[in-house]
């Protein structure tokens, strides 16, 4: 990719349209994110992509908790993804050295579907979100270049998080969930989502809420004679 082309960076290329939901805002649910990434992987960036995806995501209702997939946790109670860094995300200081090709040219991140469902796997392909980020990125110090970078990470990966909560493969005109960012939505001081889409989200809170008071009453025992 041209270092000066701020061409339109396609994310996951679906197409089914978003309805609009109930906009009341419920309780919070919590999300939990299983991260794989790269032993090379920078811890700035990283750090930052955790910090700026709390906003976004706590403004669709879920609370994200991180876990490393190596590690015993306790299980799950609310929403499971999970989520790979396809390569390092990062650009050092000084200049950018260009990696191996990838598979999409254009993708920044991928989420899995599977006979038409959306499944909670998602990747971030870091190679091509170096190159997308390193000509604007490469002059900036040190940690005003990580925390630009890790807002970014963020963003894309709120994108996909979008896909795999809402469990739709469609896409709206406008903020994270739209089909294809620049350079300057990744870069930008604000940028969210459609208040359409929180109300997408939020709904899919209650409806989880719904699922978990149904399992209770399910699992209670017979009352005898």
């Amino acid at each position: 990719m041209s270092a000066r082309l701020l061409a339109l960076l396609c994310l996951l290329n679906l197409g089914v349209p978003v309805s609009l939901a109930d906009s009341t805002s419920p309780p919070s649910q919590e999300l939990v994110v299983y991260l794989k990434s790269d032993a090379k992987q920078p811890a700035g960036p990283l750090e930052w992509m955790k910090r700026e995806l709390t906003p976004l995501m706590a403004s669709a209702g879920y609370r994200v908790e991180w876990r490393d997939p190596q590690t015993a946790n306790a299980p799950a109670v609310g929403a499971l993804v999970v989520v790979e860094l396809h390569g390092a995300c990062g650009v050092p200081s000084g200049g950018f050295t260009a990696e191996s090709p990838t598979d999409s040219v254009n993708s920044l991140a991928s989420t899995s579907v599977s006979e038409g469902r959306v499944l909670p796997f998602a990747t971030v392909n870091c190679p091509n979100l170096n190159r997308t980020l390193a000509p604007a990125l490469a002059p900036e110090a040190g940690a005003r270049r990580d925390f630009l970078y890790g807002r970014a990470m963020a963003r894309v990966l709120a994108h996909e998080l979008y896909h795999m909560i809402v469990s739709t493969r469609g896409h709206t005109g406008d903020g994270v969930s739209k089909p294809c960012f620049t350079t300057g939505d990744l870069l930008t001081e604000r940028f969210e989502f459609e208040p359409a889409v929180l109300a997408k989200f939020r709904q899919s809170v209650l409806d989880r809420a719904t699922e978990a008071t149904t399992d209770v009453s399910g699992d209670s025992p017979a009352t005898g004679r």
